[in-house]
């Protein structure tokens, strides 16, 4: 407990410049960084320090490209010959029994298929629809992920989702992940850096949030 009475601004203005250090703590700061600046006493941890990677990687960085509102997968690159099959039809009863939709009422649904043509490209025969021409030129020289699936149906859980795997709050990010596995080569400009048009995404910044990590590891907003 400090004993001393507190001091009146009278008091405060009339401090020397030693007082002023031994009575606030400021020389104290001073002493650790002349300590440190001559190597008698250990750096503390800088978080914005430069970060080699754990391994050497093969990426030097990454572009995630998120389109919220884009065209449907199902127009573009994700085939579906018995939804076209059935387009019109009403949805299946077993379909309807453990499901709820955020805005459409169960007796109204009705299935769309895609009236887009799918043709196979390239050696690897990947099927995409005729909106993808020039990506069906480099066909053998991308990947295309189409296993991954969620039952989220609201905006903010699925682009959680998309982005880290969880659609609860709390996970990192993969930008952040990205960071921690491949580092940042300058203590003067972040590693993770977030660009978005207009409004931005219905997750907000949570889309680009660090999660557990520490926030060193956080998208910054440009």
């Amino acid at each position: 407990m400090n004993s001393q009475p507190a001091m009146s601004p009278s008091d405060l203005v009339n401090l020397t410049r030693r007082d002023f250090l031994a009575s606030t703590g400021m020389g104290t700061l001073a002493l650790a960084s002349l300590l440190t600046e001559k190597g008698y006493a250990a750096p503390s941890a800088d978080p914005l320090a430069v970060r080699p990677p754990h391994a050497a990687p093969r990426a030097k960085n990454c572009i995630l490209i998120y389109f919220e509102g884009a065209p449907s997968h199902i127009d573009l690159f994700d085939p579906k010959p018995k939804l076209n099959e059935m387009n019109g039809q009403k949805l299946p009863d077993e379909m309807l029994e453990k499901v709820r939709f955020a805005f459409i009422k169960k007796e109204g649904v009705r299935l769309m298929g895609s009236p887009r043509k799918f043709t196979p490209h390239g050696q690897c025969g990947m099927e995409l629809s005729d909106l993808l021409p020039h990506i069906g030129s480099i066909a053998d020289d991308v990947c295309l992920v189409r296993s991954m699936h969620t039952t989220q149906f609201n905006h903010h859980p699925g682009q959680l989702m998309m982005n880290c795997g969880s659609p609860l709050f709390g996970r990192p990010m993969l930008g952040s992940w990205l960071t921690y596995g491949l580092g940042n080569e300058s203590r003067d400009l972040p590693a993770y850096v977030v660009l978005h048009a207009g409004r931005g995404s219905s997750a907000g910044a949570s889309a680009w949030s660090s999660g557990f990590l520490p926030s060193s590891y956080a998208g910054v907003l440009f």
